[in-house]
């Protein structure tokens, strides 16, 4: 019986010191969010406050919607914040629900939710919505390379990504991207005209703005030989062959009209002499493979191309 009157006297005390704790009828909070930008990878912002009654979990709200692993453009950032209130305090149950719970200082923040209890808050707010400035990601240097058809340029920091469009006069052709500062668009360069191209950048959800290129001419006297199987094709730097799904042969050899021509990584006819798979070959003026015969410099090729002698 004396432990039973024990327990009920016990009971009756936490009862009364819970219903005497004092009632937080409001939450005030400091917001520093200044690490969370377009590209960052911080997951964390600051929370503080000078109020009594309660304390912030770690000091911190941590973040609920990152698209991998940095914050990306057109997001509005959403960050979880947990309240504990002290052993003499409790939270107002029927306000901690409301926005007009809780008032935010430091930083443009806003309430989406709260759920908790008399002890307990867990908080969800939001930063200001993260926007990018196109005019952050304008591409420069835009230009031809030796007026060849591989279009390049300067590259902009933090660009993920580059998307380019050409056009001979006004007429769309082709559309690629790239991570690099370069694009080949020789094989989408099968007739005579003025080509040039668009680029913009792309970082973290946003686009820059469109930059377009000088024009570049392309003219009969830079190609010979045009057929149903390909065409060559002659720019600054060489003789190369357009195949007739436009692609180009590179690093390989190629026969064209019963001739063997080797085409470098970069896709240019090679002259002169070329060792593949250890084996030393001799191409003429016109990159013609010779067989069969003596090279200019004295040294014999086989009916297979091949030095041996």
């Amino acid at each position: 019986m004396a432990v039973f009157m024990s327990i009920m006297a016990v009971s009756a005390f936490s009862a009364f010191a819970a219903g005497n704790k004092a009632e937080i009828g409001s939450v005030n909070l400091q917001i520093d969010s200044s690490d969370i930008e377009i590209g960052s990878a911080a997951k964390k912002i600051s929370v503080s406050s000078g109020d009594d009654g309660f304390t912030i979990q770690n000091d911190e709200g941590t973040a609920l919607n990152m698209q991998g692993n940095v914050w990306k453009s057109n997001t509005t950032p959403q960050f979880k914040v947990i309240l504990k209130a002290d052993s003499e305090h409790k939270f107002n149950t029927n306000n901690l629900k409301t926005a007009n719970f809780y008032k935010f200082s430091g930083a443009e923040v806003g309430f989406v939710k709260a759920t908790g209890t008399a002890n307990s808050i867990t908080l969800t707010i939001k930063t200001k919505k993260l926007k990018a400035n196109p005019g952050d990601l304008t591409v420069g240097d835009v230009s031809w390379r030796d007026e060849n058809g591989v279009a390049e340029w300067s590259g902009v920091d933090n660009a993920e990504k580059y998307l380019v469009k050409l056009y001979r006069g006004s007429q769309f052709i082709t559309s690629g991207e790239t991570t690099g500062t370069s694009y080949d668009f020789r094989s989408a360069i099968t007739q005579n005209g003025n080509y040039s191209y668009k680029i913009r950048a792309y970082a973290y959800g946003s686009y820059g703005d469109w930059v377009s290129s000088e024009e570049l001419e392309m003219r009969a006297s830079s190609s010979q030989g045009g057929t149903e199987n390909g065409r060559w094709i002659l720019d600054a730097n060489g003789w190369w062959f357009l195949n007739p799904d436009r692609s180009y042969p590179a690093n390989t050899w190629k026969m064209i009209n019963g001739k063997w021509y080797y085409f470098n990584k970069s896709g240019y006819m090679k002259t002169g002499w070329v060792q593949t798979n250890g084996i030393w070959y001799y191409l003429g003026a016109d990159g013609a493979m010779l067989t069969n015969t003596r090279t200019p410099d004295g040294y014999y090729v086989n009916q297979s191309g091949a030095w041996v002698a």
